[in-house]
């Protein structure tokens, strides 16, 4: 197999647009020449990072992370180079079939590889236990719920036995007592047991596909404690952080185009069982920043298929309320009757799944139509309250056509005439466009907020921004100055100037890749500095000031320095050389002021 030569890889990135490659993931909105959308580097709740298609970079104006498309992909899925290379390539649709990538090996902590390992070891244990005579009970469940022996393999599902199993194994293990307890599996009390007994068990995995806890279900139908019994949270397990069915859903994800989210796993597998593999499930929490992290990761279309009680109808206005302000397309299934998707699936089999499925809904249609499952339209202030509350959402709307439409259904449903609709729709424009003014100048105070640069730093900042604008500039720069202070400006200096040694022209995109993504400094300085709002073309009186500038600088500094050596010398012959050395320094300083 080839190994990826340059040439190799910039092939791959001039056979992609950086806007198309990040719109795959972020909602972009143009903005002048540029395209701006919601930074997914920081918290970010207004758009502050800027693509420029003509440069092919990325620089966000709030946390300062840039780069080419390469180290967006790389910052984004966080994986390594080559990685990122690759799924460009996909993109661009380049050949790749004589080139070779070896799956990436995550790292596991120390600490936290003897929980990792008694998971795996556990899930071992229940899969087993769960085709012995003790099992047998606990897999007729299954097999009446519809599970068969490759389903049941695929999701890891298995049985903890009425007895502890774990803790005598993980001690034959050389596990010590204190970790059997941090792992949440065993539990102590005047004795070590374990947490699980006689339940059906379902893993749970982490985003790389590692078993981080389980779920225990009970399936006797006399059995009357809770119906499900989840892991503790634990160094490993945070449901927070954690989407059942992530690992497996991906490229299922990819072919199709967008994910649904389930509420339980129970509703994922039953979504695996009717052909519908782009599934996973929330963990019985709401949706969390590292939930959105995941989910960017996959698409950026999502179908809300929560349960249809009021709970979940709760849970899927407030989830859509954050994923489309996180820039995500949503689509939501109303699910009939209060069931979820496993009740629908054993009633009416996979068609009737699938026709539920295939009804979706916008976020302010199902919004409508939950407010009015809650209001009492008869009433004036209910109505009221759908108005203004349909308002701010229709508000949004750009699209004239949908804007129309909106304003039609809610006067329908409200009873209020166009004209009224409008008025109030005219305050919530304004509401809107005062909180896009507070995002703007927010980021532009948080720009002016950074640190205040001295004459003579700014000089060799616009002097590279004119370095990387025109070849010329930089000829001058080398044989007129050819040093800068500033340690990240002067190593881009001689990154620029290499750079023009084998190309007539700047390609900022292509100057990335020769920095390296291992120079994160030197790159979020580069697309900073090349984001300059300077005049073009340069003017040569300009670039002489600039020079100017840094040749004052290298003397002040000199200076400074025969004056330190001046006060630590004693022998009088060194103190006369060092005094002559300052008397023909200021000479050389007044001959050029002259």
């Amino acid at each position: 197999m080839a190994r990826l030569s340059q040439e190799k890889i910039d092939e791959i990135r001039q056979s992609v647009d950086i806007v198309d490659v990040m719109g795959q993931y972020l909602e972009l909105h143009k903005k002048g020449k540029n395209y701006m959308a919601i930074c997914p580097f920081h918290d970010d709740n207004h758009p502050s990072l800027s693509i420029s298609q003509s440069r092919q970079i990325y620089k966000c104006f709030v946390c300062g992370n840039g780069g080419n498309v390469f180290t967006f992909i790389q910052e984004y899925l966080k994986v390594p180079f080559v990685e990122a290379v690759m799924k460009v390539a996909e993109f661009g649709h380049v050949d790749m079939s004589g080139y070779s990538l070896e799956k990436r090996v995550v790292k596991v902590d120390e600490v936290l590889a003897p929980l990792y390992d008694m998971h795996a070891f556990a899930l071992k244990l229940y899969m087993y236990y769960l085709y012995t005579q003790s099992g047998k009970q606990a897999l007729d469940y299954l097999r009446h719920r519809g599970f068969d022996d490759e389903l049941i393999k695929m999701f890891g599902i298995g049985y903890a036995p009425d007895k502890s199993i774990l803790h005598e194994r993980f001690q034959k293990e050389g596990y010590t007592e204190v970790a059997q307890v941090k792992s949440g599996l065993v539990l102590e009390n005047d004795r070590h047991y374990d947490r699980f007994h006689d339940r059906v068990m379902f893993p749970l995995h982490d985003e790389f596909g590692k078993v981080v806890g389980f779920s225990g279900r009970i399936y006797k139908a006399q059995d009357k404690n809770s119906k499900y019994m989840n892991s503790p949270e634990s160094d490993i397990f945070i449901k927070g952080k954690t989407l059942y069915n992530y690992h497996r859903a991906k490229e299922a994800v990819r072919q199709a185009g967008f994910v649904y989210i389930n509420e339980g796993f129970m509703d994922v597998i039953a979504m695996h069982r009717a052909h519908h593999d782009n599934c996973i499930a929330l963990m019985g929490t709401a949706l969390t920043k590292d939930h959105l992290r995941m989910l960017k990761r996959m698409t950026r279309t999502i179908h809300l298929c929560l349960d249809g009680d009021m709970a979940g109808q709760v849970c899927t206005m407030k989830s859509s309320d954050l994923l489309t302000s996180q820039g995500f397309e949503v689509k939501i299934v109303l699910l009939p009757d209060g069931r979820d998707p496993d009740e629908i699936l054993s009633t009416e089999g996979i068609e009737g799944l699938d026709a539920v499925l295939k009804d979706t809904l916008s976020p302010i249609d199902f919004m409508m139509a939950f407010e009015c499952s809650r209001l009492d339209l008869r009433n004036y202030e209910d109505r009221k309250t759908l108005l203004i509350k349909a308002c701010e959402k229709i508000a949004k709307i750009e699209d004239r056509i949908d804007r129309g439409h909106y304003i039609t259904k809610l006067s329908s449903l409200t009873d209020f005439p166009k004209e009224i609709i409008e008025e109030q729709l005219l305050n919530s424009s304004a509401i809107i466009e005062h909180h896009e003014q507070f995002s703007q100048n927010r980021i532009e105070t948080i720009q002016d907020q950074r640190p205040i640069l001295d004459k003579y730093t700014l000089a060799e900042k616009n002097l590279l921004f004119y370095m990387l604008n025109d070849r010329q500039v930089s000829d001058i720069y080398e044989a007129k100055a050819g040093f800068m202070h500033n340690d990240t400006y002067r190593a881009l200096a001689a990154y620029i100037r290499d750079y023009y040694r084998t190309h007539q022209t700047m390609d900022i995109a292509n100057l990335i890749d020769k920095i390296g993504s291992s120079h994160s400094t030197l790159v979020n300085a580069l697309t900073d500095i090349a984001e300059c709002s300077l005049p073009l073309p340069y003017q040569k009186e300009v670039i002489d000031d600039y020079i100017a500038r840094i040749t004052e600088n290298t003397k002040n500094i000199r200076e400074q320095e025969l004056q330190e050596q001046f006060k630590n010398v004693l022998a009088p012959s060194a103190k006369a050389e060092i005094l002559q050395k300052l008397i023909d320094l200021k000479r050389s300083s007044y001959g050029k002021k002259g």
